[in-house]
C-alpha cells in the first residue's frame, strides 16, 4: 500500500509551527485598475461608435458612469424661489368661518403609559363625573354649534297664497310699486337688489295710489313718491316676523272697489322679471319662467299667479246645512261608511274578527287567494 514519506510530514509540521511573517505581495485587486473594461474592448467600443455615428458620439464612453445633472438656471426672483409656509389642508372657507367646527380626531393614552408617567394615576370605576363625548354625527345639533346667522332664510313668504283675490291685492301693489321707482328713476338701480317687505300700514299706503292705464301705459295719481322712499329704505332685519296675509273677504271687498282697467298695462321684460319677484316675496307663489314668457299684461301674471281653488267635498256641504244635522235619523261623517264600518258601530266586528281568525282566514282583502271563478264561468269569460 503506498505510504506518505516521513520527510514530507517533518516538513509540514515545522511550517505549521514556525512562526507566519507578514507577506510583502501586493494583492492580485490591488494590481488592477479600478476599471470593469479592458483596453482592447475600449478600443472594440470606440470602433462601433464610430461607425454607427459616422463622427464623435454622443454620450459616455462607458453608459454605466454616473454624468453630473446640471442645474437649470431659472429666472424667477429669489423670493419666488424660497419655500413657501405650509398653511393648514382645510379649505380657505372653512378656515375662515365663524362656526365651531368638530374637533380632530385624537387617541387617549393607554392604561400603562398614564401609570408610568404619574405614579398617583387612579383608573375610574364608574361613570360618575366623567366627562361625555357625543357623537360628531350630532354635532351640529348641539346649541352653540350652529348660531342665528347660519339659519336659513327663504327669500318668499312662507304663508303660500294662491286665491285669487289675495293674489290680486298684492300684484297690484307690486305694479305701483314698480310704478313709483321708475318715477323716481330708481327702477334701473333696484331691479335686482331684495326690496323691502313692509308691514300692513306699507300694503294700505301702496293701495291707495290710483292707477290710470291709457293706450297700454300707465301713471300713479296720488303719493308716488312715499311708496318709492319705503322700498328704498334700510333692509328689514332678518330676524323680524313675516305677516299673515289679508283675509280672503277682505281682500275681495277691496277687489270690488278696483277698476278693471290696470289689469290692461302691457309690460316688458324688466318689469315682468321685478313684478314676478315681488310677487313671490309676498305671496310665496312662484311663476315658472317658461309661462312668465308668454305673459303680456298684468292681467296675464294675474292667471299664472292664481289658481283656482278646489271644489268642497260633498260631506263639507252637507256639513254646512244645519236642518240636516236637526234631523234625528240622519248622520253626517267625512268619508264613504262601508260594511266593517256598521258592524263595528253595532258591535259585532270582534266576534266576526275572530271568528275569522280561527278559521285562518284573512280579517280584510284576500290574503293572496284567488278570486272567485264560478262568477268568471257564469259571466262567460271563461
Amino acid at each position: 500500500m503506498p505510504r506518505i514519506p516521513r520527510v514530507r510530514g517533518l516538513q509540514s509540521l515545522q511550517l505549521a509551527i514556525a512562526p507566519t511573517a507578514p507577506s510583502t505581495r501586493t494583492p492580485f485587486v490591488a494590481s488592477r485598475a479600478v476599471s470593469t473594461t479592458c483596453a482592447a474592448r475600449s478600443k472594440n467600443t470606440e470602433w462601433v461608435r464610430g461607425k454607427l455615428w459616422k463622427g464623435e458620439a454622443p454620450g459616455p464612453e462607458d453608459p454605466y458612469t454616473q454624468r453630473p445633472e446640471l442645474e437649470d438656471p431659472s429666472n424667477l426672483p429669489e423670493e419666488a424661489l424660497e419655500p413657501r409656509p405650509r398653511y393648514g389642508s382645510a379649505p380657505a372657507p372653512v378656515q375662515a368661518s365663524r362656526l365651531p367646527l368638530p374637533p380632530k380626531r385624537t387617541e387617549a393614552t393607554a392604561e400603562k403609559e398614564l401609570k408610568s408617567a404619574d405614579p398617583t394615576y387612579v383608573p375610574a370605576i364608574d361613570v360618575e363625573g366623567l366627562e361625555e363625548i357625543t357623537a360628531i354625527k350630532s354635532w351640529w345639533e348641539q346649541p352653540g354649534h350652529w348660531g342665528e346667522e347660519s339659519e336659513f332664510r327663504g327669500f318668499g313668504s312662507p304663508d303660500k297664497a294662491v286665491e285669487k283675490a289675495v293674489v290680486e291685492v298684492y300684484l297690484r301693489r307690486a305694479v305701483v310699486e314698480v310704478l313709483a321707482l321708475q318715477e323716481a328713476g330708481a327702477f334701473a338701480q333696484w331691479a335686482t337688489k331684495k326690496w323691502r317687505r313692509g308691514d300692513r300700514s306699507d300694503l294700505d299706503q301702496a293701495l291707495a295710489v290710483e292707477i290710470l292705464v291709457q293706450d297700454g301705459t300707465a301713471s300713479l295719481e296720488g303719493d308716488a313718491s312715499s311708496v318709492s322712499q319705503s322700498l328704498t329704505a334700510e333692509a328689514e332685519e332678518a330676524g323680524e316676523a313675516h305677516e299673515q296675509p289679508i283675509p280672503l273677504d277682505e281682500a275681495k271687498e277691496m277687489t270690488k272697489t278696483w277698476d278693471s282697467s290696470w289689469k290692461d298695462l302691457v309690460l316688458d321684460d324688466q318689469v315682468k322679471f321685478a313684478l314676478r319677484k315681488r310677487l313671490y316675496q309676498l305671496t310665496g307663489n312662484l311663476i315658472p319662467d317658461a309661462k312668465l314668457g308668454a305673459a303680456r299684461t298684468v292681467k296675464h301674471i294675474l292667471t299664472l299667479a292664481s289658481k283656482q281653488p278646489k271644489p268642497p267635498k260633498l260631506a263639507q256641504l252637507l256639513s254646512r246645512r244645519s236642518d240636516l244635522q236637526q234631523l234625528p235619523n240622519i248622520k253626517l261623517h267625512s268619508r264613504k261608511i262601508g260594511p266593517i264600518d256598521k258592524e263595528v258601530a253595532v258591535g259585532r266586528w270582534k266576534v266576526i274578527e275572530e271568528e275569522l281568525k280561527k278559521r285562518d282566514l284573512p280579517v280584510t282583502g284576500t290574503g293572496g287567494l284567488s278570486k272567485n271563478k264560478e262568477r268568471d264561468w257564469l259571466s262567460g269569460k271563461i
